[in-house]
């Protein structure tokens, strides 16, 4: 099958739930998506999703993901709206950067909450959805600091991220009989407001490790996160896609 086109249609008549649709991969996986002929539901916090600069055709709705009913009715809220769910992007993700002897209870329970029940727990709610689909995935956006501990004081981030990565696989051999596809992938670097919170010094390590010199903008990492997930990136499930261009 032949890469489609940027301006093709190619996610036409597909149902998309992106979580974490406020923050920088989050809106262009949402313009992409939207670009590319599918239906969107764009969850985050509120207020912070309802001033999002996002398409006026997604459908926004607001969730708590320390809130565990919050995370089960999103899924249904989101199905209701689009009639069915083929692919569940989580997205959303909170930075608890703090030196590991000093981490406290609520920052432990915050990166956990956020960054791996949530998904969990969405990936529970939306399997009868997506059994239903004609190829249904669902990505689950890690980081390498799961893999490698981080550059930076983010013990707590790169423990829920890890965690992360083994659940995708899990629950791709669970889902897999089904049709169901489950992936994690790792994003490049970008200018984000999670990004922004760190030293400049991190920044600037981070930026180093990519071999290939230069970082993708948002809109590159969004379209190839929709190809893989699409029927187009068939093969693809279990496993971590890494679009770091990180040698570690």
């Amino acid at each position: 099958m032949s890469v489609p086109g940027r301006d093709e249609q190619w996610l036409s008549g597909l149902r998309i739930l992106v979580t974490g649709a406020a923050g920088v991969l989050g809106r262009a996986l949402v313009v992409e998506a939207d670009n590319r002929g599918a239906a969107v539901v764009a969850a985050g916090r509120s207020p912070t999703i309802d001033d999002a600069d996002l398409p006026q055709s997604a459908l926004r709705l607001a969730a708590d993901l320390r809130d565990p009913a919050a995370c089960r009715q999103l899924v249904h809220d989101a199905a209701r709206l689009l009639d069915g769910l083929d692919i569940v992007v989580n997205n959303a993700a909170t930075l608890v950067r703090r030196e590991f002897r000093d981490l406290g209870l609520d920052e432990l329970d915050a990166a956990w909450e956020v960054n791996l029940r949530a998904p969990a727990l969405i990936m529970q709610e939306s399997f009868e959805y997506l059994r239903h689909a004609t190829s249904p995935a669902i990505v689950n956006v890690v980081s390498t600091a799961g893999v490698s501990g981080g550059v930076a004081t983010v013990s707590a981030y790169g423990m829920s991220k890890a965690g992360l990565i083994v659940l995708s696989k899990a629950v791709a051999r669970e889902y897999g009989p089904f049709g169901i596809r489950v992936f994690a992938l790792s994003p490049p670097s970008l200018d984000s407001e999670m990004q922004r919170s760190l030293p400049e010094a991190f920044r600037e390590k981070v930026r180093e490790m990519n071999v290939l010199g230069h970082l993708p903008p948002p809109e590159d990492v969004a379209r190839y996160t929709l190809l893989t997930a699409s029927g187009l990136g068939g093969l693809v499930t279990g496993t971590m896609v890494d679009l770091t261009a990180t040698a570690y």
